[in-house]
């Protein structure tokens, strides 16, 4: 008869990567104080073949030559919509439908519904992977599948309000000479 050791069945999957860079960026400032850390979050598509990975910006937002560098070597594509950038994610992924065995969506808007809707018509798995704190419920249960992005996905970024401090705290004295009566720190009684 059969064998009875347990055959490892691979399985394939084709993925695309939509990431919708105001809603991941703003809610991992908002409520982690700190830059989301892109690499370190595509890791999780592990050994999955990842077909194109969009990152939607709005052109009136800046992107540094850094990341644009760093987004290339990831072997990521920058589309920069005029507006609104929702709308170019939900068309570049309805046309990759047929393409990839799963969408995996970096934003938890109730826009993207009828999007995730349309993915799990035409077969395609769709996985939701943002912020709990900014996710729709609605969101995550329509969803086949809905990745939390935590703290461990932050670059942690030294706040202004830090380093300010700290600047304070080692001002350079002065080497002029005092005037006479001028006060120094505390009076003593």
């Amino acid at each position: 008869m059969g064998s009875s050791t347990a055959t490892k069945v691979l399985v394939f999957q084709k993925v695309g990567i939509f990431i919708d860079a105001e809603n991941i960026e703003l809610s991992g400032l908002k409520h982690h104080e700190g830059r989301s850390d892109y690499k370190k979050i595509l890791e999780q598509v592990g050994d999955r073949e990842i077909l194109r990975i969009l990152y939607y910006k709005p052109e009136y937002k800046e992107i540094s030559n850094d990341f644009q560098t760093f987004w290339a070597g990831l072997g990521g594509e920058i589309r920069r919509p005029n507006k609104n950038a929702d709308t170019f994610l939900v068309i570049d992924a309805v046309t990759m439908a047929e393409k990839m065995d799963v969408a995996i969506i970096l934003g938890g808007d109730k826009d993207f519904l009828p999007l995730i809707w349309y993915l799990r018509s035409r077969g395609c798995r769709t996985e939701i992977w943002s912020w709990p704190e900014t996710t729709s419920e609605e969101v995550k249960k329509a969803a086949d599948f809905y990745f939390p992005l935590t703290k461990d996905y932050i670059v942690k970024e030294e706040s202004k309000k830090k380093s300010s401090n700290r600047r304070r705290g080692t001002k350079k004295k002065s080497s002029a000479p005092k005037k006479e009566g001028a006060k120094e720190g505390t009076e003593k009684s």
